[in-house]
């Protein structure tokens, strides 16, 4: 998959103290990197899987290194690739990964962006299309994707990376009836916080608060065509997967999941730190830390 060659003795130097199997005992040149399945003479590739579908996974691939579980190593005699046995084979792999692709940072304003504003970081990209209002400050080193649209009152960290078709600091979904039996808007005059290493994918939707911000905390990952209501509270280092729905002022506290297509219903709900929220699950009531919950409505397992 990659004309770029790496020692594998450079690999084994960044992982954290590897339990190594290795068949000829010399150094070789590692060519690429692929899927245990699609792996060829050359690659490394790696196996999450343990038991009988692990095994058999090792077995029949090609690839000439195979980053796999610990407790795989005294399950696996004969193998013709070199093993090297970690605890998280995902992880490690990840990070092979990066020798092989590094890709070069885009810095700058693209000539296509409508940028308003003159608070912008050090090493920023921003790409063609988008739109950043006046009253926005970008940290150092930030890079926004084309066709983004950032309104007023937003504040983004450094090391933030924007998709395409992103929203953020638009107004929320607040409406109240008049004596007519008509809809009036509810204005909102908060703001939105982004703080540092937050990852955001594409078509998100991230609202301003009424009259607090909207704030999502460091490290914190959104997939792509997740809602983020008004006044919506996310802690560090959540990971907040495909088609969630995050209702106005909900607040999830450090290290939350919150799988696919789940829904958070608005008035304030506390999801506590710690906690994994199921696929397609409706979270009508606060929950406690450390919980899995699953089903509608939302219940422990």
């Amino acid at each position: 998959m990659d004309e770029k060659s790496i020692k594998l003795s450079d690999i084994l130097s960044l992982l954290d103290n590897p339990r190594c199997i290795l068949k000829n005992g010399t150094d070789f040149l590692i060519t690429g990197v692929n899927s245990i399945g699609n792996s060829n003479l050359g690659d490394i590739t790696f196996c999450t899987y343990v038991g009988e579908k692990g095994r058999d996974l090792i077995r029949s691939s090609k690839a000439s290194v195979i980053i796999c579980q610990e407790f795989l190593k005294d399950e696996l005699a004969g193998i013709s690739s070199d093993l090297i046995f970690v605890n998280n084979p995902r992880l490690w792999f990840l990070r092979v990964i990066k020798l092989f692709h590094q890709e070069k940072q885009n810095e700058g304003i693209h000539k296509t962006a409508v940028v308003e504003s003159k608070n912008i970081g050090h090493g920023v990209y921003i790409g063609p299309f988008s739109y950043i209002s006046k009253d926005v400050v970008i940290g150092d080193n930030t890079i926004i994707m084309g066709n983004v649209c950032i309104y007023n009152n937003t504040i983004i960290g450094k090391n933030v990376k924007i998709e395409s078709g992103t929203v953020i600091g638009s107004d929320g979904f607040g409406f109240e009836k008049n004596e007519n039996n008509v809809y009036e808007f509810f204005p909102h005059i908060g703001g939105v916080e982004i703080h540092d290493d937050v990852d955001i994918g594409t078509n998100v939707c991230i609202d301003k608060g009424v009259f607090e911000n909207t704030v999502i905390s460091e490290g914190t990952k959104i997939d792509n065509l997740v809602h983020v209501a008004h006044n919506v509270k996310i802690g560090k280092n959540c990971l907040i997967v495909a088609h969630v729905v995050l209702g106005g002022s909900c607040i999830l506290e450090d290290n939350v999941h919150v799988a696919m297509s789940a829904v958070i219903r608005d008035g304030g709900i506390v999801i506590g730190k710690n906690s994994l929220i199921g696929m397609g699950s409706v979270v009508t009531k606060n929950i406690p830390e450390n919980s899995t919950v699953i089903g509608i409505p939302a219940k422990p397992i």
